[in-house]
């Protein structure tokens, strides 16, 4: 007599985790996708720091599974020198829960603080599969002297323990290249945005924030959004506009952030320029963020160097055609200079007047907004962050060829790993 078969036990999802240094809504953003799309493996979230670099409005969100590290500890301290042995020791601690938690697979958030690099060092010693995630791109690698020597020690160690590389873009694919990964396990995993958020961002909330912010309905406006700091040369955006103000009567300038520099920036100001110059501080809410977005024309970024700035996600999902430095890394990839955009040397007033009188006269402001809807979609399709773990999933064994196709947008057939 045969005995009936009975019901195998469903296998247990392997556990990866994801070691990162602070809650922002960009991270939350795409783990939350993670956790959504991929739902093979139990994601959970670990976190080094609690305090992030701007008074974000933020809730923990419990579909990411989030592990405090360092409650109450701020984000800007985790690459001094005298935080280095207490960075170190909650590397350790990390470590051990990722023991106790038969994690499989974990992603490192970069190279820059000691605990991340005792995670990928624990991880190396006992087989784990460990990939190293970072915004860096290869035109802001300008260290020298003893700094240089400091880091080509690091980060080639580092690169060369991990298993693999997750850069956000093409610029940053290269920068692990330059420092010994191999191109096979390299795979683009970006931040983004919440793109539904700003598309579908109720036109009644666009109003009511763009007259609560001073912002009139009847102009047009350039925008820049960030910290108020030396990098972001706010000074140069504020100088060009002045620049082509009096040609462009109907345009004004729309400042979205705070810093140390906010009181010299205003005196840059010419006094019969003052109403056309408008601060609207820090917005900690993302939905304002958009609004703005979605209230404006140009995004203007002359930064000197940006790993990656997710203010350009933003501004072409909303439309906005984006004159930006040719170092930000966001832009290498979502601004085709001359069609959707214009990309100028870092430092340079001259062309950064010449590329915003460009883009604010009507008919290129017209046909450049047109095509950023183009540059967003082969962008998401290119670099679909889904997608990119998916890669380095099935690389280090965790997810197999064809595990997951047609599951969530990030599912795609070939693995991509250059066989």
């Amino acid at each position: 007599m045969m005995r009936e078969a009975l019901p195998s036990e469903p296998m247990p999802r392997p556990t990866i985790a994801i070691v990162g240094n602070v809650q922002t809504p960009y991270r939350i953003q795409v783990h939350r996708r993670f956790a959504r799309e991929i739902p093979e493996v139990q994601l959970w979230s670990l976190f080094t720091h609690d305090v992030p670099d701007a008074p974000w409005r933020l809730a923990e969100d419990p579909e990411i599974r989030p592990v405090m590290f360092g409650r109450g500890e701020s984000v800007e301290n985790r690459a001094k020198i005298r935080y280095a042995l207490h960075e170190w020791r909650k590397g350790g601690r990390i470590c051990r829960w990722l023991e106790e938690h038969n994690v499989r697979f974990v992603v490192a958030g970069g190279y820059a603080d000691p605990a991340q690099l005792r995670v990928v060092r624990w991880c190396r010693s006992r087989g784990i599969p460990c990939f190293m995630w970072s915004d860096s791109n290869i035109r802001g690698d300008l260290a020298r002297g003893v700094r240089r020597l400091v880091k080509n020690m690091v980060v080639r160690w580092a690169v060369r323990a991990a298993t693999g590389c997750m850069p956000f873009g093409s610029l940053g694919r290269e920068y692990f290249l330059k420092y010994g990964a191999k191109p096979e396990r390299v795979f683009l995993v970006p931040f983004e945005p919440d793109y539904d958020l700003i598309e579908t961002l109720d036109e009644g909330y666009i109003k009511a924030t763009a007259a609560r912010l001073g912002l009139a309905p009847d102009r047009r406006r350039i925008v820049f959004t960030g910290r108020l700091v030396r990098v972001k040369r706010v000074d140069l955006a504020i100088d060009a506009f002045c620049a082509i103000a009096a040609e462009r009567p109907e345009w004004d300038l729309v400042i979205v952030g705070t810093g140390e520099l906010r009181e010299q920036l205003a005196a840059r100001v010419p006094e019969g320029l003052r109403g056309r110059v408008i601060w609207t501080g820090f917005l900690g809410d993302q939905r304002d963020v958009s609004a703005v977005y979605r209230s404006s024309d140009v995004l203007v970024l002359p930064s000197d160097y940006e790993p990656w700035a997710l203010v350009v996600n933003e501004a072409v999902c909303a439309g906005l055609v984006v004159v930006a430095t040719d170092v930000v890394g966001a832009a290498a990839e979502l601004v085709e200079d001359g069609v959707s955009g214009r990309l100028f040397p870092p430092g340079d007033l001259g062309a950064l007047t010449r590329c915003l009188r460009e883009v604010t006269e009507a008919d290129r402001l017209a046909e450049m907004k047109e095509a950023t809807k183009g540059v967003l979609a082969r962008w998401r399709r290119e670099g679909d962050p889904v997608a990119g773990l998916r890669k380095a999933l099935r690389v280090a064994g965790v997810l197999h060829a064809g595990e997951g196709v047609g599951s969530g947008s990030g599912a795609e057939g070939g693995d991509g790993i250059g066989r």
